[in-house]
């Protein structure tokens, strides 16, 4: 496939997906295009550094938010692989600026990939009085077994507020290990983090969300939405450590199984100061029936009125 076949058709499917349009390939947008190990195309604009190097199995990139910069629209990071095998490994380091404001926004497209390891290894520090978001969306073709490893780790200074979003709903999950570990040491500093996930088949799939509230009056939500049919399977682990005076956190994990699927949750909460909060709740149920029924009763089978229901879940 050509470069220029592979940039179009990247792009295609994370428009599709995200419904965020005109922000690749437009000159008012901060984007970067990654096929493989190749940058294929990028923008950069006034008040934003990327410096990116091309690897033998992926790239490095080292992106800064300059103080004070508040950006309209998100930065696209687009990252794929047309092929059926092969891997990727990302390495990031994202600096938000004091007072700055982004929204990142980042595809990982493997649509036609059946044995394939996509890995993402980042830090990302978030200035004084600045807010960053980040929203990660996969891309899976329906067969395969996908090894997908994203390893974040955030640091939050005073004021910054940080929100992460996972999502891996369409097509098949593979083998998912997410591991975040995020300090909010900044005072009044403030987390939100959010995975979505939809396993099928014989899927793996984990999740391993660590806040830790170091800062006075700093605050924590961790929110896991997880769906596995088939025999999939599934462990969530969400840990929030109040260590803080004032500090305030909740963990909200919430697991659906359907036919052999076997779900494990373990939200932990810690509570190292006196005066810091910290609370949980979980459930691991399945869908009910007469809601399958009566979609199967308007005509669709009954995987189609499965996932009719998983997409209102996990929306």
């Amino acid at each position: 496939m050509q470069v220029s076949e592979e940039y179009k058709t990247l792009v295609e499917i994370a428009e599709k997906t995200s419904g965020v349009f005109g922000t690749l390939g437009e000159a008012d947008a901060v984007y970067v295009v990654v096929h493989a190990n190749r940058i294929l195309d990028k923008n950069i604009l006034p008040g934003v550094d990327i410096q990116a190097e091309e690897t033998e199995s992926g790239i490095n990139a080292t992106i800064n938010v300059l103080e004070g910069v508040v950006l309209e629209k998100p930065v696209h990071l687009c990252f794929g692989h047309l092929g059926d095998s092969g891997s990727q490994v990302i390495n990031s380091n994202i600096f938000i600026g004091k007072g700055a404001r982004a929204e990142f926004l980042a595809h990982c497209i493997f649509p036609n990939a059946v044995e394939f390891l996509h890995a993402m290894e980042g830090t990302i520090h978030i200035g004084e009085n600045a807010s960053f978001s980040y929203k990660e969306v996969h891309v899976h073709g329906p067969e395969g077994k996908i090894e997908v490893r994203p390893v974040s780790k955030v640091t939050l200074e005073d004021g910054a507020s940080y929100f992460g979003d996972f999502t891996l709903v369409e097509g098949r999950v593979g083998n998912l290990d997410i591991d975040i570990d995020v300090e909010a040491r900044g005072e009044s500093s403030r987390v939100e983090v959010t995975s979505k996930i939809y396993g099928k088949y014989d899927d793996f799939c984990q999740v391993r969300d660590v806040v830790r509230l170091t800062g006075k009056n700093s605050s924590a939500l961790v929110k896991a939405r997880v769906v596995l049919k088939d025999s999939s399977s599934g462990r969530f682990l969400g840990l929030v450590d109040g260590a803080a005076s004032g500090a305030r956190g909740h963990i909200d994990c919430t697991e659906i199984v359907q036919g052999r699927a076997k779900a494990e949750a373990s939200p932990v909460v810690t509570v190292s100061h006196p005066e810091a909060e910290v609370t949980h709740e979980a459930a691991i149920g399945r869908l009910a029936d007469d809601k399958i029924e009566g979609l199967m009763a308007k005509g669709l089978g009954e995987d189609e009125a499965v996932d009719v229901i998983v997409s209102g879940l996990l929306s």
